[in-house]
């Protein structure tokens, strides 16, 4: 499993090693542009906080990034 972690350690993002593609990659990318870790373990554990200011706004920009990239391309 492969982890990404926000710069306060909140593991919010994860992926089975064998089904990595491309929009994996590009997540990787883009959250290690802003400081997050990427790691792979046996085992990943979710974060019990959920109210992680940098994971929620990681994600959120994230998804608009994903929907403005689709509209470019109509």
């Amino acid at each position: 499993m492969i982890g990404i972690k926000c710069k306060s350690g909140h593991v919010f993002c994860a992926c089975n090693s064998d089904y990595t593609d491309a929009e994996w990659r590009l997540q990787e990318a883009y959250y290690k542009a802003q400081g997050c870790t990427v790691e792979e373990h046996d085992e990943i554990r979710f974060s019990e906080n959920e109210g992680c200011v940098d994971c929620g706004s990681l994600e959120h920009e994230f998804e608009k990034l994903i929907e403005q990239i689709k509209s470019e391309q109509l």
